[in-house]
């Protein structure tokens, strides 16, 4: 692996599933990006900006839960980073 550029879409990737699992819910999702869980909450049914409404559009419900998956959240997260290897 040495030698080789890691993106930061794909080393963000790596850690959330690492620390977190393939699925994130509502208050990791919170506790990651530094929020109460009611104040993500809020955001979420009123997304004021494209990343809020990337991060609600990639939730997945699953019974009455909603899910993250860690990937499409380390994708959002990167893109304001440009991405950089």
């Amino acid at each position: 692996m040495e030698g080789k550029p890691i993106s930061m879409q794909s080393y963000l990737s790596a850690q959330l599933t690492e620390r977190y699992g393939p699925l994130l819910t509502h208050d990791q999702l919170a506790a990651l990006l530094g929020r109460t869980s009611g104040g993500l909450r809020y955001s979420l049914g009123h997304p004021a900006d494209q990343r809020t409404r990337d991060l609600k559009d990639c939730g997945c419900r699953i019974g009455r839960r909603v899910y993250y998956p860690a990937a499409e959240v380390a994708r959002i997260i990167s893109s304001d980073f440009g991405d950089q290897p």
